[in-house]
């Protein structure tokens, strides 16, 4: 057991037996459907987020805990007689860092570091910093600021529709990329995300320019984890993602799971991300 506390917001997308293996504590935010605000973590499912905008023709809502949450939170943990490392969502898309900062100040033993990214971003800055011998929370949030800057994400979209329900695309810009069948890059970059390459043409072949785009890049990263978040709806397309990807990075483990439903409220259906690190120079 290591002498400090790791929690995290329900955003960083990592499979249940990693949770338990290294006791990782993921606080939920909310997701509201219609007159119904509900946690977003662990029942609420990225398919029942799918099924209520196909089923309304209406976006489901997301918002941040809120301080008080996370102040509850922080005093459960603390209760338990270590410091707490709580690796917080992007400050650049979230409210999510300012509320688990307000609320560490309250409690006091709490860390609260910005992950500056999302999904499997945040779990390789978790996971990189677990295998440290540091025992020293200060020590481990300075590790996780650092090592954070090496991570590099992004992620290719199908359609437009759910960030244009959203109000993150106009009307004209959605169904420009709909007709002339445009697949846009998302980039992480600083923390915020940015449009990349705009691919064109059938969702699957986009797919395979983008992941052949991030490899031409491959000799920059580390190889022994590549990291997958997506809302891939056909399995057997993920499967031939996956073995895609073994092959071509030779990586020692792919990590893959479903985007949280928060995420899947904004980038809608057969989405795919894709996380890697720069090797240290």
């Amino acid at each position: 057991m290591k002498p400090y506390i790791i929690s995290a917001d329900s955003t960083l997308d990592m499979p249940d037996d990693f949770l338990k293996l290294y006791d990782i504590r993921p606080i939920a935010s909310y997701v509201t459907m219609g007159d119904r605000t509900v946690d977003d973590w662990p029942d609420l499912t990225q398919q029942d987020l799918l099924d209520y905008v196909r089923r309304s023709g209406q976006l489901a809502k997301t918002s941040a805990a809120n301080p008080g949450d996370y102040e509850k939170w922080f005093r459960k943990l603390t209760a338990e007689g270590r410091p707490v490392i709580h690796v917080s969502k992007s400050a650049g898309v979230s409210s999510c860092y300012q509320n688990a900062c307000l609320a560490a100040q309250e409690v006091g033993n709490v860390w609260v570091v910005d992950s500056k990214s999302l999904a499997g971003g945040t779990s390789l800055t978790i996971l990189a910093a677990l295998r440290t011998d540091l025992k020293d929370p200060a020590a481990v949030a300075a590790f996780m600021e650092a090592y954070r800057e090496r991570v590099e994400g992004s992620f290719i979209i199908e359609t437009l529709e759910f960030l244009h329900k959203g109000g993150r695309c106009s009307s004209l810009a959605a169904m420009g990329a709909n007709i002339l069948k445009l697949r846009p890059e998302i980039v992480f970059d600083n923390g915020v995300m940015r449009q990349g390459k705009k691919y064109r043409g059938v969702y699957r072949k986009c797919v395979y320019q983008y992941l052949e785009d991030l490899l031409a890049k491959l000799a920059e990263y580390e190889t022994d984890l590549v990291y997958v978040s997506h809302t891939i709806q056909d399995p057997a397309f993920l499967e031939e993602l996956k073995t895609w990807l073994r092959e071509k990075t030779g990586c020692h483990q792919l990590i893959e799971y479903p985007a949280s439903s928060a995420i899947s409220t904004h980038c809608g259906p057969n989405t795919f991300g894709v996380f890697f690190v720069r090797k240290e120079k």
